[in-house]
């Protein structure tokens, strides 16, 4: 009984630190990958901005 209990919450620990790795941890070593200047990542950054958008408004439109 209590080492099914140990088990269970060491792998809500071990979901819980996936979680946290993907969330944090992925973005910052794709990030640092390769170089992006502060100005290219500025366009990028607007280039997503305006698709999401686009993609709020079509969704919208849908469904109206």
């Amino acid at each position: 009984m209590a080492e099914a209990e140990v088990k269970e919450s060491f792998e809500k620990k071990i979901r819980k630190l996936r979680k946290d790795f993907q969330k944090n941890v992925q973005p910052v070593l794709r990030r640092h990958n390769y170089y992006l200047s502060k100005g290219e990542r500025r366009r990028i950054k607007q280039k997503k901005a305006i698709k999401r958008l686009q993609r709020r408004e079509r969704r919208l439109m849908r469904s109206a």
